[in-house]
């Protein structure tokens, strides 16, 4: 399958990278790049690529305000934003894409919470504004290290 995201390539991000590696290396899981996920579950790369151009070349700011807990492995614990305006902006011309998405940054994948969670301040983390300035499209599935970056595009 593929998958559209944004990431930024400033150096804001230092924090959360350093919580996903550690969270990583703690539960013995890969570690990931951190990104917020625009389009997923896109079947050929063609399809994903048409949609890879309709989505709007401009680079935008979103503040993560809230730490979340999640019931799925790829949205266990994840960072949102109370406005994703400009998250819904890059995907408005996207037809039929599920309304009850919710845009978030993944610190952690899994089935369970990381044992070490409780116990870490993740306060520090927030809020954190983030400006998205990269587009990617991937080549994704169930297993994080047979992700593969298909193209990237910086945004303006």
């Amino acid at each position: 399958m593929y998958s559209i995201w944004v990431e930024s390539s400033l150096n804001q991000l230092s924090d959360i990278k350093e919580i996903i590696k550690i969270l990583s290396l703690e539960e013995g899981k890969e570690y990931f790049d951190p990104h917020v996920t625009l389009v997923t579950n896109l079947k050929t790369e063609p399809s994903a690529m048409s949609l890879f151009n309709k989505i709007p070349k401009k680079r935008f700011d979103i503040t993560f305000d809230t730490i979340q807990e999640g019931t799925t492995y790829f949205q266990r614990l994840f960072l949102t934003s109370s406005d994703n305006t400009n998250f819904q902006n890059s995907i408005i011309d996207i037809e039929g894409w599920p309304s009850l998405w919710i845009p978030h940054l993944s610190l952690y994948y899994g089935n369970e919470l990381p044992k070490s969670y409780p116990s870490k301040n993740f306060d520090n983390l927030i809020p954190a504004t983030v400006t998205f300035d990269t587009l990617v499209l991937s080549e994704t599935g169930p297993i994080v290290s047979e992700w593969r970056e298909i193209t990237t595009l910086f945004l303006d």
